[in-house]
């Protein structure tokens, strides 16, 4: 999961398409412009190092003599590459960034993009190979003073620049105008690659879960040096990581796994859904595979847990969910499928011609496990995708061209599998390719974006805030480790608040997307005592106030982050409220216009009490005698209607 996550704050999917938006208004900008580049440490570059940026271990940002102005500006790529860096801003306030930059040869590009600071992540780009100024503006949140700049080069064999990072404060962000209820768009189903997404109807189920728990697992939790990146970031070969995690004493023994435990612990937490990791990126499948090549407990330890645990799930009433890398680092094809173009890699493979034969068993021993997984293990109804890029570089069309992931398998595939790996469609003697094999043995089964084909679910990742609109154009899903620093165990690490937590699954609801938050087992299989009291806590609250969340979409009006936000169903509108509204020492709380809507009643969710209220003039309504103290983090006040919220 690490690489997603560093990803996801970069914006993965404007890895994919890039949307440039809209500067703001020209009368909302007030002429006090302030160059405020100091909030930016080494803004240009001219310390001759990446003071003040971070970046990932690709090493692909670097110090050039290459400038736009001074002496040094920064060197991104080859192949994917960035740095990022986080500051402080003025909250409430309007910002403008910009930065010169340009690409090498014209057929690649370099963004620069913002978030974090309370709005959606913006980007803006360009491919021309002169230095040329690009720029973004937008509006911090009242709530928030954070901003994350990130200056990406996504893809491509030749290298971007950038240079004069400069932050202007354009002004005091206006006064928030009244929303009317937004119209919610008719959801156009995608079709890619001979698969089309799951019809409203079938995604309805997975929306009105709202709240799962991840659970990543492997032979990683017996390493305390590192989570589930922990071979690659200490770069270990296989045979001493698997040796490790074979010690009988102080490797991966699961002795204390018991899947109803951790099933009754997530529905107690409040959870619907579970999603387990049935094989992680290093390889190890926690299930029976038949592949000659294959690692997995069945071999070492003499159990299927992907058994044990989907029956315990299935048997507590929750939704069964799996989560599958197909990548595995135990290839070193992975890094140089076509065996003449190895990439950047921290073991050193050099490109050799076996490689791609390697590839290739690689690609035979996921067709034999994801077949595998999708027959043997019941229904399933939720499937995690993650790692289904190549040699950890985005390139979305080699993905799709690799792994055959769509309806079918080309026969003409340069990476073929071989016969007793495939399934063949009954009336058209095809070879099925990924999604064939789910529509075929698990129709129903949701599947996310990160295995070359669209998904019906999008995946957010991270610790940082969900932001920005109500998510109309897809469906979504953020994932969030509740452990800090990773998503495999890791001893002694801190948690999430319970406060936290609530926040970042209500900030979640009324962007109508689920929150999927990660638990991290030990070797033994236990869930760390200070990850359990976050769960239990979060379960006794969502028992009191889970009608705001379960069942519940986004709307009918805009969220303002930080400050509060709407959920709906039938005829109530749920105001979930934070501890970062404006107004929040008045005890009362406002609404947006509900129109010629009439009010029934309001109650705090949290005790059940009625609360006054009254209509304005100008159609919103004012919630009185609010005691925010019941749960200062999150509010979650039920306004019911004398009709349905849309008719």
């Amino acid at each position: 999961m690490k690489f997603y996550s560093k990803l996801s704050r970069m914006g993965m999917v404007l890895f994919l398409c890039f949307i440039i938006n809209q500067p703001l208004k020209a009368q909302t900008v007030k002429a006090i412009a302030k160059d405020e580049t100091h909030f930016i440490t080494n803004a240009d570059f001219e310390t001759g190092t990446l003071e003040g940026w971070k970046y990932w271990k690709t090493k692909s940002s670097v110090i050039t003599t290459d400038a736009y102005s001074g002496q040094y500006a920064v060197k991104i790529g080859p192949e994917r590459g960035f740095c990022i860096q986080e500051t402080k801003v003025r909250s409430n306030s309007l910002y403008r960034i910009s930065a010169y930059v340009k690409t090498e040869s014209g057929a690649e590009e370099v963004q620069l993009m913002v978030s974090d600071y309370g709005g959606s992540e913006k980007s803006v780009s360009s491919s021309l190979t002169e230095y040329t100024q690009v720029s973004i503006d937008f509006q911090t949140a009242y709530a928030s003073d954070n901003l994350l700049i990130s200056l990406i080069h996504p893809s491509g064999k030749r290298i971007g620049y950038a240079d004069q990072i400069e932050l202007t404060y354009l002004g005091e962000a206006p006064q928030p105008e009244i929303q009317e209820f937004i119209s919610i768009p008719e959801r156009i189903l995608k079709e890619e690659n001979g698969v089309s997404q799951l019809s409203n109807e079938k995604m309805d189920r997975f929306l009105n879960d709202r709240f799962g728990m991840f659970i990543h697992w492997g032979v990683y939790a017996a390493f305390d040096e590192g989570n589930e990146w922990v071979r690659h970031g200490e770069v270990y070969g296989q045979e001493y990581y698997q040796r490790r995690a074979r010690d009988l004493e102080t490797g991966f023994t699961a002795s204390k796994f018991d899947a109803s435990k951790w099933a009754d612990l997530a529905k107690k937490a409040g959870m619907k859904y579970m999603v387990l990791t049935s094989r992680h990126h290093d390889g190890y499948a926690l299930f029976d595979s038949k592949h000659s090549s294959s690692w997995t407990s069945k071999k070492d330890l003499g159990r299927d847990f992907v058994k044990e645990y989907t029956d315990a799930v299935r048997a507590s009433g929750l939704h069964v969910g799996l989560y599958y890398s197909p990548m595995s680092w135990r290839y070193p094809g992975y890094y140089d499928v076509y065996g003449n173009n190895v990439k950047p890699n921290v073991w050193g493979y050099k490109t050799a011609a076996w490689h791609k034969k390697d590839a290739q068993a690689m690609k035979e021993e996921v067709y034999e496990q994801v077949t595998t997984l999708l027959k043997d293990y019941g229904t399933i109804d939720y499937m995690f995708w993650d790692g289904g890029w190549l040699s950890q570089t985005v390139n979305p069309e080699l993905e799709r061209t690799f792994w055959d992931s769509g309806q079918y398998q080309n026969p003409n595939n340069e990476w073929p599998i071989k016969d007793k790996y495939v399934i063949k469609e009954a009336h058209t003697d095809k070879p099925l390719g990924i999604m064939g094999l789910v529509r075929k043995f698990q129709p129903d089964m949701v599947v996310n974006e990160r295995f070359g084909w669209v998904g019906d679910v999008q995946a957010e990742e991270g610790g940082s805030s969900t932001s920005g609109d109500i998510r109309f154009e897809h469906y979504g899903e953020k994932c969030v480790s509740l452990q800090k620093g990773g998503w495999g165990y890791r001893p002694n690490r801190q948690v999430y608040s319970f406060e936290e937590v609530a926040v970042y699954l209500s900030n979640c609801v009324v962007r109508n997307i689920n929150l999927l938050l990660n638990v991290a087992p030990d070797r033994e299989g236990v869930i760390p005592d200070n990850q359990q009291e976050v769960l239990l806590k979060t379960g006794d609250w969502l028992s009191k106030v889970g009608n705001g969340i379960y069942g519940t979409r986004g709307g009918p009006w805009q969220p303002l982050f930080g400050e509060y936000g709407f959920s709906f169903n039938d005829n109530k509108i749920y105001c979930h409220i934070y501890e970062g509204y404006r107004d929040l020492n008045s005890g009362k709380f406002t609404t947006q216009s509900i129109g010629n809507k009439k009010v029934r009643k309001v109650i705090n969710l949290y005790d059940g009490k009625e609360l006054s209220w009254i209509k304005n003039d100008n159609n919103t309504v004012t919630v009185s005698d609010i005691d925010y103290s019941l749960n200062p983090a999150t509010t979650i006040l039920e306004m019911t209607l004398t009709e349905p919220v849309y008719k």
